[in-house]
């Protein structure tokens, strides 16, 4: 059995989601009380911007079990080109590649639901903006011409970063329509 095997690599971002999960609860906490609802404010500055850090904080720590597999995999550990030559080594296999994406994309409806949540109103607004970081690094990443993919494929994931950031609000804002709905959840406490 090989050291880094997918099985391994899925072990690892467990205990990444593990690890990095408790201090973004308690900065969620945090951030929470510190954002009173304020009459006529549509945008949660502070739920925006939590969530945005969020979005991309997550997603590179929950990246690293993903780049040391690649580095030990392909022994790219004192390769001359170095992030050049993992990120070729990621984008070469697909399942590597759709891994990358599914964190990517994870980590944009998770900083959209944090947002939303922080926000406490209007969560499809709020989940939306919260892709404003990720989208940024994205389109210096295109105007700088870094990245080595297609400018279709680049535009199309500066599009869908916003869009599962969106869902990331859908689904707050369901979730709380849902608490509210007693017939669907259940008898309500009284009559117990």
């Amino acid at each position: 059995m090989e050291l880094f095997s997918p099985l391994h690599l899925l072990i690892l971002l467990f205990v990444a989601l593990i690890v990095f999960g408790i201090p973004l609860l308690l900065v969620f906490l945090l951030a929470r009380s510190l954002d009173k609802r304020r009459s006529g404010v549509r945008v949660s500055f502070v739920g925006v911007a939590i969530g945005g850090i969020t979005d991309v904080v997550a997603s590179g720590l929950l990246g690293i079990p993903l780049v040391i597999y690649v580095m030990v995999k392909y022994d790219l550990l004192h390769a001359p080109e170095g992030s050049a030559a993992i990120a070729a080594s990621i984008h070469s296999s697909a399942w590597l590649y759709g891994l990358q994406l599914t964190i990517g994309l994870g980590c944009s409806v998770l900083g959209g639901y944090v947002a939303a949540r922080i926000a406490k109103h209007d969560e499809l607004l709020n989940g939306l903006l919260s892709s404003f970081l990720c989208t940024a690094i994205g389109v210096y990443s295109v105007l700088s011409g870094k990245d080595s993919q297609s400018l279709l494929l680049q535009v199309l994931l500066l599009m869908a970063a916003p869009a599962f950031a969106f869902l990331g609000g859908y689904l707050r804002q369901t979730q709380k329509r849902t608490g509210r709905m007693p017939d669907i959840m259940g008898p309500s406490p009284e009559i117990q």
